[in-house]
C-alpha cells in the first residue's frame, strides 16, 4: 500500500491556481469566442492590428528614417497619414513618390483629386504608371471622399487581401460637405466640415487598419487672423485628422534652387514629423525637390555627416563595429574603418561628381551604412546589462534634463 502524502502537499496540489500568463492566454481565447470575431490579440504575434506589414518608401531616405527609425522604412501601411504644408512645399511630389512605390510593390493607387490639378505629364515624369493600377477619382464632396475610400477598400481587398492599396486625398482643404455645396454662398455652417470628417473617420479608421490600406491626406497650412499668443497656423478639417492620424508630417519650403540663368529648378524642403505613433516624433529631414525629377538628397545626406561630426556623435554601426570618417573641403574624403581602426575603404571626390558617384554600388552601400548609423536611434539593451528598464530610462531622462 502506497504511503499517503502529507496533508500540506495535498492541499498545495489541490489549490494550484493558474498564473497571470495562463489567464491572459485563456482571456484572449474567451474574448474572441464571446464576440464571435477577432478582437483580442497577443501583440508579440505579427497578426495583431498594430503590426506594420509594409513600409512605403517616400522618395527620401532621410524622411524614411525619421518616420520609421529603420533602414528600408518609410510610411506605415494600414494607417492614416497627414502631410500638410503651404502651397508649393512638395506635398504632391511626395504623394507621387508614394504612388510609384506602391505600384512597384504591385499595388493599386486611388487618387481622389479635389483640386483638379494633377497633370498626366507630371505623373509620368515621376514614374507613376497611369495606365495600369492607377484610379483617378474626381469629387469635391467630403462625404463622397469617404464613400469612395470605403468602396475601394472593400472591393480591392476582397479580391486579394495581400495587394497594397494607397488612397490619396488631395486635398482636405479643397473639399466641402454636401450641405455646403448645395447651399447658398451666404449660408452659415459653422464647424460642418469638421463634424463630417470626425464622423467619417470614426467609421473608417478601423476598416483601414484591418485591411492594410494606407490613407494619405494632403492638407494646407493656414493662419488664423488676430492670434497674439501661440502659433496662428492650423490645418483645415478640424481636429479629427490630427487625432486619428498615426503620422503627421509638416513641410516647409526653404531656399530656391536656380540655374546660372536664374531659372528656378526646385526648392529645398524641410520635413518635420509632428506626430508619430510608430517611432519618435519631432525629428527633421531636409532634401531638395527638383521640378520634373523628384527628390534629390545627395548633398543633404553628407550634411548629416557634418552635423554628426560637429556634435561629436560617434558614427559607428553596432552590428559590425565599423567607423565612418568624413572630411569636408574642396576635395571631400569619405573613409571606412574596421573595428580595429584599419582603413577598409576610402574615396576622395569633388562636389560636382557626387551625383554620378552615388551610382557606384560600393560607395553607395558604405554611405547608406553610415547614414543608418546616424539616423537610427537605438534604445540601450537594459536587460543584458542587468538593469531595470523603467528605472534606467527614468535616470536617463533626469540626466538629459539636468545637462
Amino acid at each position: 500500500m502506497a504511503a499517503r502524502k502529507p496533508k500540506e502537499e495535498q492541499d498545495e496540489q489541490k489549490v494550484r491556481l493558474p498564473d497571470a500568463v495562463d489567464i491572459a492566454k485563456q482571456l484572449i481565447v474567451h474574448l474572441n469566442k464571446e464576440f464571435g470575431t477577432r478582437v483580442a490579440y497577443n501583440l508579440s504575434n505579427d497578426t495583431s492590428p498594430t503590426h506594420v506589414k509594409r513600409w512605403i518608401h517616400t522618395g527620401s531616405v532621410q524622411l524614411d528614417y525619421i518616420v520609421s527609425n529603420r533602414r528600408n522604412g518609410g510610411l506605415p501601411e494600414g494607417r492614416i497619414i497627414e502631410i500638410a504644408g503651404p502651397p508649393s512645399s512638395g506635398k504632391s511630389h511626395i504623394a507621387f513618390h508614394l504612388a510609384r512605390t506602391v505600384q512597384e510593390l504591385g499595388g493599386i493607387v486611388v487618387y481622389i483629386d479635389s483640386e483638379n490639378a494633377v497633370p498626366l505629364e507630371k505623373l509620368a515624369e515621376m514614374g507613376v504608371d497611369v495606365n495600369k493600377r492607377f484610379v483617378y477619382c474626381d469629387t469635391h464632396c467630403t462625404e463622397e471622399v469617404f464613400k469612395l475610400a470605403e468602396a475601394t477598400i472593400m472591393h480591392a481587398t476582397s479580391a486579394n487581401a495581400n495587394i497594397p492599396v494607397l488612397i490619396v486625398w488631395d486635398s482636405v482643404a479643397a473639399t466641402a460637405p454636401k450641405q455646403e455645396l448645395e447651399g447658398e454662398y451666404d449660408d452659415q455652417q459653422m464647424g460642418l466640415q469638421a463634424r463630417v470628417i470626425a464622423k467619417a473617420l470614426r467609421k473608417i479608421t478601423g476598416i483601414i487598419a484591418s485591411h492594410n490600406v494606407t490613407f494619405l491626406c494632403l492638407n494646407q497650412i493656414k493662419s488664423k487672423v488676430g492670434v497674439v499668443f501661440g502659433s496662428p497656423e492650423f490645418t483645415p478639417g478640424g481636429a479629427a485628422i490630427p487625432f486619428h492620424a498615426s503620422v503627421r508630417i509638416k513641410l516647409s519650403a526653404g531656399k530656391q534652387v536656380k540655374d546660372p540663368q536664374g531659372n528656378v529648378l526646385g526648392i529645398e524642403v524641410t520635413a518635420t514629423v509632428t506626430k508619430n505613433k510608430v517611432s519618435r516624433p519631432f525629428r527633421k529631414a531636409t532634401f531638395l525637390i527638383l521640378f520634373g525629377y523628384g527628390i534629390i538628397e545627395h548633398e543633404q545626406i553628407f550634411d548629416e555627416f557634418k552635423e554628426a561630426l560637429k556634435a561629436n556623435v560617434p558614427i559607428r554601426l553596432a552590428r559590425n563595429g565599423r567607423q565612418y570618417v568624413y572630411a569636408d573641403g574642396q576635395w571631400r574624403t569619405f573613409v571606412v574603418l574596421d573595428a580595429d581602426g584599419q582603413e577598409v575603404y576610402q574615396k576622395r571626390y569633388q562636389r560636382n561628381t557626387l551625383p554620378e558617384l552615388m551610382r557606384d554600388v560600393e560607395f553607395n552601400a558604405h554611405v547608406m551604412d553610415a547614414l543608418e548609423a546616424i539616423m537610427v536611434i537605438s534604445n540601450p539593451d537594459y536587460e543584458s546589462a542587468g538593469v531595470d528598464a523603467a528605472e534606467a530610462q527614468q535616470q536617463k531622462a533626469v540626466e538629459l534634463l539636468c545637462s
